[in-house]
């Protein structure tokens, strides 16, 4: 009996190494869902603005549908849409039609997108932006909806929100090549916010390029104000720029006389006597208006006041324009915060294409500022010739108001 297994033991043996001799060879395994998926572009979803034909009303699928709906029903490998796909979507919107609430929306959610990406979307922004490209939305109807009023501001704002090394590095870059002084101001507001002080010399060395740029005409007549603006900032915060503030006075005098005036310490005095005096570039009337505004706290300024009325420097229409200046109105550089606030004059002049406003603080000066101010204005019409008879009024008429503000003795 053994010996019958073993035979059989035997057979099977050779038949089974038959079989496997004269096997076909094995096919190799299938690719892994990883390997597959690296040998295709990776899938993503498509974003398409409103596609709103003129009076029909007809929009798009993919256009109705929320993009957040849309990313939250795509597989995980699709959530990231290409940067430079969600700015093709946003520049869609060019700010020469009015734009509807669908439109709105999917720009809007473009835009978080953008930014929930984080850094990996920095660079296409910086790319978009060293175009030096934008669209207007201010007086677009519908506007109010997107919560800017350019896309520049918007883009701008986004990477402030990313924040970290790449988001700074993109706006450092813009800083570079941008040629909107708005830009150059709120790259500034938002680089000292992060890292105060650490990147003064990228901020005014952009301030500094466009000046030059715009003094040549080379900025298609920019308004330069948000330059002046952060030269104004940064001197307030202890930097020496009264000599930058005075260079271009000739052709911004307004600007440079009120960021000039605004620096602490009267910083600025000197050079806006030099200007008063017409010994350095500027604009004297408008000099003297600032050294008005001064006198009450500064000697130098009142005495230079003074001198040039003695010496028939500053004529009759000079002398009625600076009065208010003696009386308490203070010029500013940024335009009043809202249209309700009280007290605030606006000018714009064609000249160097220039805006700013005056507060009328007479009403808040103390006891000791009006005395002073009041002292100021005698000795201006002591100084004056009685022939300037429209400076003897208007001086008289802020000294009456004045007056009036101390009240009853």
């Amino acid at each position: 009996m053994p010996a019958v297994v073993i035979g059989v033991l035997i057979v099977v043996a050779a038949l089974s190494y038959k079989t496997l001799q004269f096997s076909p060879p094995a096919l190799p395994p299938p690719p892994r869902q990883s390997d597959a998926t690296a040998a295709r572009p990776e899938a993503r979803p498509s974003v398409q603005p409103v596609n709103a034909e003129a009076g029909s009303g007809q929009t798009s699928a993919s256009a109705t549908a929320p993009l957040a709906a849309q990313l939250a029903n795509a597989p995980a490998s699709e959530s990231i849409i290409d940067a430079k796909q969600l700015l093709a979507t946003l520049a869609a919107l060019d700010g020469k039609e009015p734009i509807t609430a669908e439109q709105a929306q999917t720009w809007k959610e473009s835009l978080q997108q953008l930014i929930h990406q984080g850094a990996a979307s920095a660079p296409a922004i910086q790319q978009f932006l060293a175009q030096n490209l934008d669209a207007n939305y201010a007086g677009v109807s519908g506007a109010g909806q997107l919560g800017y009023n350019s896309l520049r501001s918007a883009l701008l704002d986004a990477l402030g929100q990313i924040g970290g090394p790449e988001a700074t590095a993109a706006m450092l870059q813009t800083l570079q090549t941008s040629i909107y002084p708005t830009d150059v101001a709120t790259l500034a507001r938002t680089l000292e916010a992060q890292a105060p002080g650490q990147f003064q010399h990228d901020i005014l060395s952009a301030v500094r390029r466009q000046l030059s740029l715009a003094a040549l005409d080379q900025l298609g007549g920019a308004n330069v104000g948000p330059l002046y603006q952060v030269l104004a900032k940064s001197g307030a915060s202890g930097g020496s720029v009264s000599g930058e503030l005075a260079q271009y006075a000739e052709k911004w005098p307004y600007y440079s006389s009120i960021a000039l005036a605004s620096l602490p310490g009267n910083a600025g005095v000197p050079a806006l006597i030099q200007m008063a005096q017409g010994t350095l570039a500027g604009n004297p009337a408008v000099a003297a208006e600032a050294l008005a505004q001064l006198a009450p706290q500064n000697a130098d300024a009142l005495n230079t006041l003074v001198a040039l009325a003695k010496n028939g420097q500053l004529n009759d229409s000079t002398l009625v324009q600076l009065a208010p200046f003696l009386g308490g109105r203070q010029y500013e550089l940024s335009p009043p915060s809202g249209a309700a606030e009280t007290g605030y004059l606006t000018f714009h002049m064609a000249g160097g294409n220039q805006d700013f406003s005056a507060y009328d603080g007479g009403n808040n000066l103390s006891a000791a500022q009006v005395t002073q101010c009041l002292s100021n204005i005698d000795q201006l019409l002591a100084a004056i010739p009685g022939t300037d008879s429209a400076a003897q009024d208007a001086l008289q008429q802020q000294k009456t108001a004045l007056t009036a503000r101390q009240g009853p003795h």
